[in-house]
Order: C-alpha cells, then sequence, then structure tokens
C-alpha cells in the first residue's frame, strides 16, 4: 500500500516531460509558457509537503496518506480537462500540492513499521516502486499520446483514475502507526494493532516470538509540530536536512533538465547529445540496486555523503571529457547517484521525533525543492557567461556543498531504534 505512494507520485512527475511537447501545440505555448506548469507544480509540491506533513503529525499518517492521494486524485483529473495553459497551472499547482507530501508521508509511516534493522531496506524497496512508475510512464505516454487531440488528457487520466482506487485500497487495508497513536495518548488502539501484528507473525512462522528489545519511551505529542523542530536537538537536524536537500536538488534538477543542452553546447551533434543522455539514464536501476545492498551495512549518513562526492567526480569528468567514452562514464556515474540518493529519504524520516517526523521530512524533501525551482536560472546564467564545460564544474561544486554538509553535520541512525535515535 506504501509502495504506491511512490508509483503513482513518480508516475505524475514524469507526465508532464512526454506530454508537454503535445500539449504546447494545442494551447499555443512558448517561451516561459512552457515552464510555467512545471514551475506551479514544483510550487505546490513545496506548500503541500509542508502543509500536509503538519497534517500528519496531527491527524494521524494513514488520515493524511487519504487525503494526499484524494487531492492528486483531483489534480490529476483537472489536468486532463484542462482548457488552456491558465488552467493547465492551476491544476499542475493542485496536483503538486499531495504529490510533494505523499512521497514524504510514504517514507514517514514506512520508516515507523519497520524494526531497526530493516528500515532502510524496507524504504529501499519502496523506492524501487518510484522507479517502476518511472519506467511504466514513457510506455503509458507512447500508446496514449497516439490519439490525436485527447491522448495527453488520457496520460493524466489513467494516472488520476488508478490513484482513485488506491483511496479505497488504503481505507482497507493500510492501519495507523502504532507510534503515532501512542504519542497522541492512544496507547490502548497501539496494543491492540501491535497484538494482531503479533499474532499474525506467529501464525506465519509457527513459533513463539523473541522478546522485544527494550528501548525508551517517546515524549508525548504537545503543540504544533514544527515548533518541536526549532527545539534542540532538532533544530540542527532540520538545518542539516533542509540545507542538504537544497543544495542536492539545484544540482539534480539542473543535470536532469538541461544534460542533452549542456552535451549539445560542447559540440555534440543533437542525436548524440540525447544518445548519451540516454545511455547514462539505464544506469538509474543500478543506481536503485546499489542503493539497496549497502543501505543497512553502513552509516547511512556517509552512505549519502558518499552519493554526492561521486556525483561531484561524475560531473568533473564530463566537464573535462575530450572522448565519447569518458563522456558516458560521467553521465553513467551521474545517473546512478541520482538514484542512489534514495537512501536520503531513508535518513531524513528516521533522523526526527514521531511527534514531528512527517513534517520534518515534508520540510527537507519538500521545501528542499525550492532548490530545483531556482536550478534553471543557475544554469542559464552559467551556460550564457561561462559555457557548457565551466556549467558542468559549477554543479559539480554545488553538489559537493551536500556531501559536505551531510558529513560534517548528519548523525548516525544506522541499526539504532527510532525511539533512541529520538533522543
Amino acid at each position: 500500500m506504501v509502495g504506491l505512494s511512490y508509483f503513482f507520485a513518480f508516475y505524475d512527475i514524469s507526465t508532464i516531460s512526454y506530454t508537454l511537447p503535445v500539449i504546447s501545440k494545442q494551447f499555443g505555448l512558448s517561451g516561459y509558457a512552457l515552464a510555467l506548469p512545471v514551475t506551479a507544480n514544483l510550487a505546490g509540491y513545496v506548500i503541500g509537503a509542508y502543509v500536509l506533513g503538519n497534517v500528519a503529525d496531527v491527524i494521524g499518517r494513514r488520515a493524511a496518506l487519504l487525503v494526499t492521494v484524494a487531492v492528486m486524485t483531483v489534480g490529476g483529473i483537472l489536468t486532463a480537462l484542462s482548457w488552456n495553459g491558465a488552467s493547465l497551472d492551476v491544476f499542475r499547482f493542485v496536483t503538486g500540492l499531495g504529490m510533494g507530501s505523499e512521497i514524504a508521508l510514504a517514507a514517514t509511516i514506512l520508516t515507523e513499521f519497520s524494526p531497526a534493522r530493516k528500515r532502510g531496506r524496507n524504504l529501499q524497496l519502496n523506492y524501487l516502486w518510484g522507479a517502476a512508475g518511472l519506467a511504466v510512464t514513457p510506455f503509458a505516454a507512447i500508446g496514449l499520446l497516439t490519439i490525436p487531440g485527447a491522448g495527453w488528457r488520457l496520460v493524466f487520466l489513467a494516472g488520476a483514475l488508478v490513484a482513485f482506487v488506491t483511496i479505497f485500497i488504503r481505507g482497507r487495508y493500510l492501519p495507523e502507526s502504532p507510534r503515532w497513536l501512542v504519542t497522541h495518548g492512544r496507547a490502548d488502539e497501539a496494543e491492540e494493532l501491535v497484538a494482531r501484528m503479533e499474532e499474525t507473525a506467529r501464525q506465519r512462522s509457527g513459533r513463539e516470538l523473541a522478546p522485544a528489545p527494550g528501548v525508551p519511551p517517546e515524549a508525548a505529542s504537545r503543540g504544533f509540530p514544527t515548533m518541536a523542530l526549532l527545539r534542540p536537538p532538532y533544530r540542527s537536524r532540520l538545518a542539516i536536512t533542509l540545507g542538504f536537500w537544497l543544495v542536492w536538488y539545484i544540482t539534480v534538477y539542473a543535470y536532469l533538465g538541461y544534460e542533452p543542452t549542456l552535451l549539445i553546447k560542447m559540440g555534440l551533434s543533437q542525436p548524440r547529445g540525447l544518445l548519451f543522455s540516454a545511455l547514462g539514464d539505464i544506469a538509474i536501476p543500478v543506481g536503485a540496486v546499489l542503493a539497496l545492498l549497502v543501505v543497512e551495512r553502513w552509516q547511512r549518513k556517509y552512505i549519502v555523503a558518499t552519493v554526492a562526492f561521486v556525483f561531484t567526480a561524475a560531473l568533473l569528468v564530463m566537464a573535462v571529457s575530450a572522448s565519447g567514452g569518458l563522456l558516458f562514464v560521467g553521465a553513467f556515474f551521474s545517473s546512478m547517484m541520482v538514484a542512489a540518493n534514495s537512501v536520503a529519504y531513508v535518513y531524513t524520516a528516521e533522523s526526527f521525533p514521531t511527534r514531528a517526523r512527517a513534517t520534518a521530512t515534508s520540510i527537507g524533501d519538500g521545501v528542499g525543492h525550492v532548490g530545483g525551482v531556482v536550478a534553471p536560472f543557475i544554469v542559464v546564467a552559467a551556460m550564457t557567461g561561462f559555457g557548457a564545460r565551466p556549467t558542468f564544474t559549477l554543479l559539480a561544486a554545488i553538489v559537493l556543498i551536500s556531501g559536505l554538509i551531510i558529513s560534517a553535520g548528519g548523525i548516525k541512525t544506522t541499526g539504532t531504534e527510532l525511539t533512541r535515535v529520538a533522543r
């Protein structure tokens, strides 16, 4: 049920890139008007992540996840009904409101249901659902866009309708987080839920369960969730994770959005530039699997930092490359690190207490998308003023900063119970 969150969120994120060329012709969009649907969606992502993250810490993970998928469903249906550029921008904003919180809340609830030594693995498996969503989108778009006039509308409508079905599936099968119940004075409900889980485990394994390890209790939830994050020790953790995501997203959105353009400006022909970009993208599933293999074997703060450092080196290789082989190596490892950074979703969610976890995760990943908003301006200014190779070097320097932030200021979390991390 949680994996579906990532599937539909990533499906919707990637639909606009395949449909916008068709939409632009139908609505007569050009210039800055082409950027507005993407910018509006990102703005909704930032606002929705923060607002619904706080809502999830107040009313519960389950209820908030039902709200987010409902918002995404409405946004998808309205997008399919858009009649001009302005309506498209508004409806993409609405979709973004649900999209940002969907990803953050999925990481939050799965973190709270996972045992300490499988927490990273479970969230990485969840991320593979997102990769599946990215993989399905082009095939759905290619098939539906062949329908004249209405094809692009069906791309959005298909995602919205399936997401609508998810509301009923979640309503029946997705339980509330026992951790959230306890911190909100509903220990009896939490005990009943955990007892059912334990009985299921006994029946499936055919044996008694080992005693649960003793851990310190977490503080009860009181007041506005954001206020808890503005007090020590969470204030510094929030600054570190938000700083990391802001800087990281500048490079990632710049790289994903402008890599083919930069390669062409370096002297490659348009077909070759697109080819090297496409070949590099085959590393995305490799990066996701790599993250799954190492996520429980090393402190996650060091994994996230290493990913940023390897990304830095790969971008520098692209900046100085004089051959197609080096360009491919740089593009391959850059795309691999974009996917491998999924470990940062785990790290962000587990670094905060239950009473403000959804809010903190939403601030880190959601508000961090402001970096994605400013990325095009940085790339365009650098390309215009200095050229393609210096732009790759600038992006390498920016992502290096993200690695230094998390390696210097991040806390250690791997294999530690959430209640201990929260202290």
